[in-house]
């Protein structure tokens, strides 16, 4: 029985973390957008601290009233960027739309690489 519990303890130390991040970090941009105006530390949204506009995270946190959130995402192939826009907020992603890109609009991603 002790040997049981112990595992079962282990366990919850080794998952803690994990559980504590599927919990705390958004999954789609509606939760990313309700996330980054509640959040006293936007810093840790980020992936690289070099990308931080902290004026615009400063508007998004005082000024919150977006028109429409959509998620979208950019396939790259080649010569071709593609522009995939899906639900927002659900589990399971659906398509809206597919789009390819133009040259200039293309090539702004490509710079912000």
């Amino acid at each position: 029985m002790k040997k049981i519990l112990a595992i079962i303890f282990a366990l919850l130390i080794v998952s803690a973390p994990i559980i504590h991040w599927a919990i705390t970090n958004p999954s789609n941009s509606l939760e990313l957008m309700q996330t980054l105006r509640n959040s006293e530390n936007p810093e840790s949204l980020f992936l690289d601290s070099k990308n931080i506009e902290y004026k615009s995270i400063e508007y998004i946190q005082e000024e919150f009233n977006p028109n429409m959130i959509t998620q979208i995402t950019l396939l790259e192939f080649d010569e071709k960027t593609y522009l995939i826009q899906t639900t927002p907020g659900t589990k399971k992603m659906k398509i809206i739309a597919i789009e390819e890109l133009p040259i200039e609009i293309r090539e702004y991603f490509i710079e912000r690489e």
